[in-house]
């Protein structure tokens, strides 16, 4: 509907605002087949699988490497700390695997699509040769 809009106007405005108003479209269409490609990316659940049997594996054994050093009060306390960080790392590089999940995609879309219904429905051309 939109570039039906520019389309209608390329008698009424200059061409260089036609213009602009076309790449922007096109831009807007091409960040759209972007973000489609990457939601549509199969990811492998094998390397998630892995990494989390991995770092659970580590985190309790963690704490048998820490005890020659720490002793009995430093161990619990460094192996919790360290093992929540590692897991927070883990846990944050799981949902960038599907950053459509976490972000709220569609309240974005909706207020796009509201904004530019808007400026569509206020829009009135310019016309080459008229005073306002």
């Amino acid at each position: 509907c939109m570039r039906e809009t520019i389309a209608g106007s390329i008698d009424t405005v200059e061409a260089i605002y036609v213009r602009e108003l076309d790449e922007q479209c096109q831009r807007l269409c091409a960040a759209y087949g972007a973000s489609e490609r990457v939601l549509r990316t199969p990811l492998p659940t094998g390397f998630t699988r892995h990494s989390s049997r991995l770092l659970f594996l580590w985190s309790h054994l963690l704490p048998f490497a820490l005890y020659p050093a720490m002793g009995p009060f430093g161990t619990l306390p460094t192996a919790l700390l360290t093992s929540y960080a590692v897991l927070g790392i883990e846990d944050i590089g799981t949902q960038l695997e599907e950053p459509f999940d976490i972000l709220p995609m569609r309240q974005y879309s909706d207020g796009m699509f509201d904004a530019i219904g808007a400026i569509e429905k206020n829009f009135t051309p310019y016309v080459i040769g008229e005073k306002p």
